[in-house]
């Protein structure tokens, strides 16, 4: 055990932090980095902050030997490192001073050369290196990152707050896209081996236990929007979603409630992640936040033991058994959150894309809303569906709260098939009706369409992992029925 000053200013003053630093004698194999927030920057009145770029918030470097090293001191906050698949650049989220808006930025792994690479209009966080982009006529894949943003204006229907929203981006932050729109916030992405993201969001409203939250997977072009996994209790939250090398995908399993948002330490594995939660460690009184699953298939999380003045250190995890065996860092009056190998670990796969965003629609379409595995839905499969109504989910803004309309209607053909084409970028959700005219099913959460995307499903909530029908459905012989105003039409 070793002690340690360090100097950190926040809240608009200076001040000296004398930390005393718990450092376990076991050392990691690799380099890290990590987010060293004070204790003193957490509001005894906000125990769960929405973000983790608060006053003092660093990103520390720490050698196999221990030696820590601050890295970002010229920031009055900085968080969410994400370091390249080479392991010479770091992304993060800082604010150089506190009237600053927070935005994505890149230094390299020594900490030399720290460039903005972000300019939204709101806040820019989470970032994330991701695969490349290709479309059929460039000359070559771009490569491309993703983050956090709120500079589209719209608000989180449900907090009040700016909404996050998925974007990507050229490495330089050219050629922003955006790539998730529904009325709620997006958090803690991660990139897949396929280059597919995941991410969590809240699935629908607050029905008062809490509301239901889903781990939802993308392309990184904004198309073929599926869950990932979406089983999860009403008053939990999954957090801090990290794919393994280890065929796993790790989250922490939070109560709202809980300081910094942590929890049970669980995981999914890729090979059926809609049916393979599994609970790995029990908070048993503390909370888990941050898992770090390693390319040589170990595992590290940040573990906030109980008790009120308990900080978050960072501990290695038996990933068998979820056995907490030793503390790796820890320093007394900080959290030590957020950890990544600072090396080399495996690209991930790039994605070609169909997306043009000189288009204005998209394209549903279902092969028969009469395939269902829900309880509650079995008259779909006696062909109870007529009519399909769509909904567009209207973004509350600083000047106006949230609302629906019905964007239009269009027939379910007999064989329960249905094509529409629709607005790019809207929030959409979709109602069945019977032949009289009530409503017999409809979708709980926002989904929508790129342009020029054709987004299809089997049928209405049918089993994922089922193969498709090998049929011709009806809809698909005929023009897609257009639903919207006039100016928002065209050809996709």
């Amino acid at each position: 055990m070793t002690g340690a000053v360090h100097r950190d200013s926040y809240r608009g003053g200076s001040v000296v932090a004398i930390a005393l630093v718990l450092v376990s004698t076991v050392v990691s194999a690799q380099e890290l980095v990590f987010v060293r927030l004070p204790v003193a920057a957490v509001e005894p009145a906000n125990p769960v902050p929405e973000g983790r770029c608060l006053d003092g918030s660093r990103i520390v470097r720490l050698s196999t030997d221990g030696t820590e090293v601050s890295m970002t001191d010229g920031f009055f906050a900085a968080c969410d490192p994400a370091v390249s698949f080479d392991g010479e650049r770091i992304l993060f989220a800082g604010r150089r001073s506190v009237d600053d808006r927070l935005q994505v930025w890149r230094m390299d792994a020594s900490g030399g050369n720290v460039v903005r690479i972000t300019d939204d209009p709101g806040e820019a966080t989470s970032p994330l290196w991701v695969g490349s982009l290709f479309h059929l006529d460039d000359v070559a894949p771009t490569q491309r990152i993703a983050y956090l943003a709120t500079g589209h204006g719209w608000v989180d229907e449900r907090t009040g707050k700016p909404a996050l929203a998925l974007y990507t981006s050229d490495i330089d932050g050219a050629h922003p896209l955006r790539i998730s729109y529904h009325l709620g916030s997006d958090f803690a992405p991660d990139v897949l081996a396929n280059g597919r993201l995941v991410y969590t969001w809240r699935r629908g409203e607050d029905d008062g236990g809490g509301a239901p939250f889903a781990v939802m997977a993308v392309n990184n072009d904004g198309t073929d929007l599926m869950a990932f996994d979406d089983d999860f209790d009403g008053s939990l939250v999954p957090r801090a979603v990290r794919v393994g090398h280890d065929g796993r995908v790790y989250f922490v399993e939070a109560d709202a409630r809980s300081p910094l948002g942590g929890g049970d330490l669980a995981f999914v594995t890729l090979r059926r992640p809609l049916h393979s939660r599994t609970l790995l460690a029990a908070a048993s009184g503390g909370a888990y936040l941050d898992p770090l699953p390693l390319v040589d298939g170990g595992l590290l999380v940040s573990f906030r033991p109980p008790g009120l003045n308990a900080v978050y250190g960072l501990y290695r995890i038996d990933p068998a058994t979820g056995e907490r065996l030793d503390l790796v860092h820890g320093e007394e009056g900080f959290h030590i959150l957020d950890a990544h190998e600072l090396a080399p670990h495996p690209m991930v796969k790039g994605r070609s894309s169909v997306v043009d965003t000189s288009k204005k629609t998209g394209i549903f379409f279902c092969i028969s809303s009469h395939i269902t595995d829900r309880k509650g839905l079995e008259h779909l499969r006696a062909g109870g569906a007529s009519t399909l109504r769509v909904i567009e989910g209207v973004p509350a803004t600083r000047a106006s709260g949230p609302g629906e309309r019905t964007l239009g209607e269009a027939p379910i053909e007999s064989d329960g098939s249905f094509q529409i084409e629709v607005p790019a970028g809207v929030p959409l959700r979709f109602e069945i009706v019977d032949g009289r005219g009530t409503e017999v099913a409809e979708q709980d959460s926002w989904t929508w369409v790129m342009p020029r995307e054709w987004r299809g499903c089997i049928g209405c909530h049918e089993d994922r992992e089922m193969v498709a029908p090998n049929t011709l459905a009806d809809a698909f012989v005929k023009p897609a029925v257009r639903l919207g105003r006039s100016e928002e039409v065209q050809e996709p």
